[in-house]
């Protein structure tokens, strides 16, 4: 496979995931009571997002919630049907504001820029390898690796990020309606164990894209004693997304040239 064909398959399985998720999954809208119930526990400026959430039928199997899609109009936020019978209301709203941070904060689009980035460097190192003749077919398995290594370093670096500053929105949403911050990363803290909990997952256990509940608890800790937490992160994923546009300005014009 080239690292053009690596650039495209992320960004058509964003594209068309949504569309693939309703027609395969056993997918459903929010109850009136559960909407009702939803809306009560976030502040107002939600319900164009709430309406939008689509509940899996799993019965009763899974407990969890992620964003599907990124494109304006056609993404949308997913949970589990044990998510909303298994967890109070307020852990509800607690998650779903987190997924919504997901989606106001283009975390996704910001992924599909690393990928960009990776599969742009993998391009050029490509076209560089035409170069060396003999060496030209090791060259090239070489580009290839180097493409996936960055891409799997920088999401693995940046995920985390963009978990905590999820974390972050939800806080701050959550305190829009309560003005409580303190309350709020407890709600949060306490329903992000009890999604641990329930998806038999250990509280120190990570992934390579996930921090742990630890991790993340401690993250929240300290925006309870640093507001700029947030803002600090923002400029971090500033920092991250601008040396991304960067690299791929770079590779378009090494392959190019």
């Amino acid at each position: 496979m080239t690292p053009f064909m690596a650039m495209l398959i992320p960004l058509l399985g964003v594209i068309a995931y949504p569309w693939l998720a309703r027609r395969f999954f056993s997918l459903y809208r929010l109850t009136e009571g559960q909407r009702r119930s939803l809306l009560r526990s976030l502040p107002q400026g939600n319900e164009a997002f709430v309406n939008r959430l689509r509940v899996w039928d799993t019965g009763e199997t899974i407990c969890n919630a992620a964003v599907v899609g990124c494109v304006p109009g056609f993404s949308f936020v997913l949970v589990s049907d044990a998510l909303l019978t298994r967890l109070s209301p307020r852990s509800v709203a607690a998650i779903v504001a987190h997924e919504i941070g997901h989606l106001k904060l283009c975390h996704v689009p910001m992924r599909l820029v690393i990928v960009f980035a990776g599969g742009t460097l993998g391009l050029a190192l490509v076209r560089q390898a035409e170069t060396l003749a003999a060496w030209q077919n090791v060259a090239h398995v070489a580009a290839m690796f180097a493409t996936a290594g960055y891409m799997g370093l920088m999401l693995h670096l940046v995920a985390p990020l963009l978990e905590y500053h999820a974390d972050a929105y939800a806080i701050d949403t959550l305190s829009k309606k309560n003005g409580n911050r303190r309350r709020n990363i407890r709600e949060l803290s306490k329903a992000l164990a009890e999604l641990t909990l329930l998806s038999g997952i250990r509280p120190d256990k990570k992934t390579w894209l996930y921090p742990s509940f630890e991790e993340r608890r401690q993250a929240m800790l300290c925006q309870q004693t640093s507001p700029s937490f947030r803002h600090r992160l923002e400029w971090m994923l500033g920092i991250v997304l601008l040396s991304q546009l960067v690299l791929i300005t770079i590779g378009v014009l090494m392959i190019a040239s």
